[in-house]
């Protein structure tokens, strides 16, 4: 008996019940959502508002729908808008 592979013609097919990709998780809901924000919780920050400051904020209150005020150690009190940050698991 030979085993004959070729990676070369080998093709990844969805069975039924698998998923292919993330994307496929989407469609059906199983992605891990992010976590809702809230006052005092930790958020990462895109990009950090000096070079000497800390990455991660801490919120203190929603100003608006899409936007915080929030604390980032060594910097002081800040407003974010809610695409500068994201929320961090923990």
């Amino acid at each position: 008996m030979q085993l004959q592979t070729d990676i070369r013609t080998w093709q990844s097919q969805a069975t039924p019940g698998s998923f292919a990709g993330v994307r496929d998780w989407e469609k059906f809901g199983c992605a891990i959502p992010a976590p809702k924000l809230a006052p005092s919780m930790w958020v990462k920050l895109f990009n950090p508002p000096t070079a000497f400051s800390f990455d991660e904020a801490w919120l203190l209150c929603e100003c608006s729908e899409e936007q915080w005020l929030a604390w980032i150690p060594d910097y002081g009190e800040i407003l974010l808008s809610t695409h500068e940050f994201c929320a961090t698991k923990s």
